[in-house]
């Protein structure tokens, strides 16, 4: 009911966030985004090298000893899908589609939204949303992005971890110039039976396909198939396709 309440609301300000925000990237204060503490993070770009960065406020007050801390933390990355804020759709529970300003935080598994540009962004829990082209649903309270969708539907997902500028205890070198480094990986899943199973490698992959796994199999090596590549699988499965309903 609270969902349903929310989008209602969304749609009553879509037009009027819109109208407000004319730039495809959003560079939007974020304080539901905090990293140690801190007050108020925001993408910024590094004007010397290009690199898209994540800055993290920090104002504290220590009343007992009476000091005050403000500085600002630098990250190279964020922890955002394509690092930024962008336009794109999410789909109610009727069906319907709405666009927005959205962010899409991997590192939590979190949807951002703009509903109104004075206030600091929501987060929300759509069944389905769109961010330049990547379409996502939601499996098991997760969210993962459907790449090919056939008898075995092939799912994608992201991750991100922020590497502490401590090599001691992480091994990442920032050279002195950040405090550390989001980094994204992925991995990829079927959904099977409603369920979310993680892909089977190597041999067992064509398992897969049933009685057709030894001309899968015969494609791949022929076409040099690198079945570690999102590529490689999406070619895969489309081959499989064409054994199944041949035109």
């Amino acid at each position: 009911m609270k969902f349903s309440l929310t989008i209602t609301l969304l749609i009553l300000f879509s037009d009027q966030i819109f109208g407000q925000i004319t730039n495809n990237k959003y560079d939007y204060f974020l304080r539901k985004i905090q990293i140690a503490g801190s007050s108020d993070s925001k993408i910024v770009v590094n004007k010397n090298n290009g690199d898209t960065t994540f800055q993290a406020y920090y104002n504290s007050r220590d009343v007992v000893n009476n000091t005050h801390q403000e500085f600002t933390k630098t990250y190279k990355g964020t922890p955002f899908f394509k690092n930024g804020w962008y336009k794109g759709k999410i789909s109610t529970e009727s069906g319907k589609e709405m666009e927005f300003f959205l962010a899409f935080n991997i590192q939590k598994n979190e949807l951002h939204i703009v509903e109104d540009v004075k206030k600091d962004a929501i987060a929300i829990k759509p069944e389905s949303f769109t961010i330049l082209g990547h379409h996502f649903s939601k499996f098991e309270n997760a969210y993962y992005e459907i790449i090919h969708i056939s008898k075995n539907t092939l799912l994608k997902e992201y991750a991100c971890v922020l590497h502490s500028s401590n090599t001691e205890k992480t091994g990442y070198d920032s050279s002195g110039e950040y405090e550390g480094e989001f980094v994204k990986s992925s991995k990829f899943f079927i959904l099977k039976d409603e369920s979310v199973v993680k892909l089977p490698r190597g041999k067992s992959f064509f398992n897969l396909f049933g009685d057709k796994k030894n001309l899968v199999e015969q494609y791949a090596r022929a076409n040099n198939i690198n079945l570690k590549t999102e590529n490689g699988l999406v070619s895969a499965f489309k081959y499989f396709d064409t054994l199944e309903n041949p035109q």
